[in-house]
């Protein structure tokens, strides 16, 4: 009882941090303007598609993709433009955080075929809706990658503007290269003062081998005050393939996220 109370803990300190984390009417102009910056250039990046489908990634853990692909979805909701973020990272899940949702029901259940409703969730931010990851499958780079994630994405197209999806690091796991086919482009953030250039390079590569379009970097923390740089190194992935050898669904109440 005692340990399933500190990972109750857990879960609503990593909640807070997110929520402190997110884009709001009270955030700094300067973080405004950098994101507004940056929702302009996607705009006109959307190869003239009547709804471009975005994936933010990085290389690693850590690296700052989840907030930054939070906050540019807020941004373009924030422009008027109906935008739906969808939470591809089936191994590690944090969006559902940023506002303060459940994760019951998500894009998991949706594509391994066990709900055939898209729990689609309004968030605090006008005309920003959300779908949540769902629960932890034990197979995400196949259900990610099968003819129900295409329908699922065609199906979203007609409702809304933009949609935008968080997804793994490229070094880590293969999920994120899976969607090249399948989407606009991909935001690829990158961690100042943290990652190597190797991690970079070995991650811009394995998306070009996937045919991925890169519409644009995200240099996250200019001042570098994350951490001292670091190579690309077998010891990142363990917390990923963690996951990826369980066979069983685990309870997001069960886990803590610090991405």
């Amino acid at each position: 009882m005692k340990l399933w109370r500190k990972r109750k803990d857990d879960v609503q300190d990593s909640t807070e941090v997110a929520k402190r984390r997110l884009l709001t009417a009270n955030s700094s102009f300067a973080m405004k303007e950098a994101y507004n910056a940056i929702r302009t250039k996607l705009l006109f990046t959307g190869k003239g598609e009547k709804c471009p489908v975005f994936a933010v990634t990085s290389s690693l853990m850590h690296d700052g993709k989840t907030t930054n692909a939070v906050n540019l979805a807020v941004s373009i909701a924030n422009a008027s433009k109906r935008v739906l973020l969808i939470d591809a990272d089936l191994r590690k899940p944090t969006v559902h955080r940023y506002f303060g949702l459940d994760n019951k029901e998500g894009l998991s259940e949706i594509l391994a075929g066990l709900s055939n409703e898209i729990r689609i969730r309004k968030s605090s931010t006008e005309n920003l809706n959300v779908l949540t990851s769902g629960q932890i499958p034990p197979n995400p780079a196949e259900l990610l990658g099968s003819p129900q994630m295409d329908t699922l994405l065609d199906y979203v197209k007609n409702y809304f503007d933009y949609v935008i999806i968080d997804t793994p690091p490229i070094n880590v796991v293969t999920d994120a290269a899976i969607l090249a086919e399948k989407i606009t482009g991909y935001v690829f953030v990158v961690q100042g003062g943290k990652n190597h250039y190797s991690d970079v390079e070995y991650a811009l590569k394995t998306l070009e081998q996937m045919n991925g379009r890169v519409v644009g970097l995200v240099l996250n923390d200019v001042t570098g005050k994350a951490g001292t740089t670091y190579s690309y190194r077998r010891g990142n992935y363990g917390y990923y393939r963690g996951y990826y050898r369980s066979n069983e669904y685990s309870s997001d109440s069960q886990k803590s996220n610090k991405d």
